[in-house]
């Protein structure tokens, strides 16, 4: 995924500069996921007040939440939501910068719906990004727009989204992907990581990196990354045949314990089973060997504290349990195909100066 870079302000040389407030308009429907909508929502929205600056006075983002009538819509969990209609926003002409389609169980019947499809289909020739979060990728496939593009949705309905639309690339398993103007995502939780991705192609990383703080959350988690973590993946595949949730229980406890000594001995122990009926077992439930599962836990450890962090690898191959720095890097390479130093250096982007006006505000004065 490319990264635009656009010229800094002159007065604010941390954050790059908003020729014009922007449109972002958010398009929901009944019984859509409240969260697809306001975690984007509420990044753009945090702007002026983390950014400060010029953004203080013009924020970069307008924001709207529609609906296909417009009027009060209720959420899968209940909560009315007042919303703007497809034909209002068409009535004030106003010129749609981002487009984010929501997920969520609804999405089937606007998908269906020939007069959005349509309304789709129109905005598309003046709108520079479409997006959606989680299931809202059947909207945008449901109106034509997404033939030959590569695309990501909810891991849950990719299998779906595929039969439907054989013509759209579905990618299994990544965060986010971008496509030309297309910006397709996961779920709720990672639409918050597609918005921040926004605002770094339209303000710069730092901008990024300050919201990311303010929202105490990963910022620049690869759109390659897996929707589910190492450790819920394999809680996950563990419940499959792991009615009694003793697995599961098991990674929890691996995932707290990455420093020390998890050979299988000591996991049959903590399990309460002999070593090879334990990794009998343990195969059979899961379709990996303990010491496949203890090594991706580690990496992704590894991965974390390499993207937010300065410590020497030699430290975090140490600390998340590899021990030897050779050992960490051969595990990189078999599964990421990259060095724990090239990894770093794609994943991590430099830190302004401690002196830069914005910076210092961004992240000295998170009030919320």
């Amino acid at each position: 995924m490319s990264r635009l870079a656009v010229p800094l302000h002159a007065k604010h040389p941390s954050f790059a500069a908003t020729p014009e407030t922007r449109t972002v308009v958010v398009l929901t429907f009944t019984d859509a996921l409240l969260l697809n909508s306001t975690g984007p929502l509420e990044v753009f929205a945090a702007i002026p007040r983390v950014l400060g600056g010029p953004f203080a006075t013009q924020a970069p983002y307008r924001l709207l939440l529609a609906s296909p009538c417009g009027g009060r819509v209720t959420s899968v969990s209940g909560i009315e939501v007042m919303t703007h209609s497809l034909a209002w926003l068409d009535e004030q002409a106003q010129r749609i910068d981002t487009l984010i389609v929501v997920g969520g169980p609804g999405v089937a019947a606007l998908e269906a719906d020939d007069r959005v499809c349509a309304w789709l289909r129109r905005r598309q020739a003046t709108t520079r990004r479409l997006c959606s979060v989680g299931s809202g990728t059947f909207a945008l496939a449901g109106a034509g727009l997404l033939e030959g593009r590569s695309v990501v949705t909810h891991w849950k309905f990719t299998e779906q989204l595929q039969a439907l639309y054989p013509g759209v690339q579905c990618r299994q398993n990544a965060l986010y992907l971008n496509d030309g103007p297309f910006w397709t995502c996961g779920g709720a939780a990672a639409g918050i990581d597609l918005a921040l991705a926004l605002v770094e192609q339209d303000l710069g990383p730092h901008a990024a990196l300050a919201l990311a703080r303010y929202f105490t959350v990963f910022l620049w988690r690869s759109a390659e990354q897996p929707q589910l973590s190492a450790s819920l993946q394999a809680q996950s595949n563990a419940l499959r045949t792991d009615p009694d949730v003793r697995l599961a229980r098991l990674h929890a406890w691996v995932a707290a314990h990455l420093g020390e000594d998890l050979r299988v001995e000591r996991l049959a122990e903590q399990f309460g089973m002999s070593p090879r009926h334990f990794a009998r077992a343990y195969v059979a439930a899961t379709g990996e060997t303990p010491a496949q599962a203890v090594e991706t836990l580690r990496l992704e450890a590894a991965c974390r504290l390499l993207e937010t962090t300065r410590e020497p690898i030699k430290r975090i191959a140490e600390t998340v349990g590899f021990g030897r720095e050779e050992r960490m890097r051969r595990a990189f390479q078999k599964q990421l195909g990259t060095s724990p130093q090239g990894y770093r250096q794609q994943a991590t982007r430099p830190l302004p100066a401690a002196g830069q006006t914005g910076y210092r505000f961004a992240v000295e004065n998170l009030a919320c």
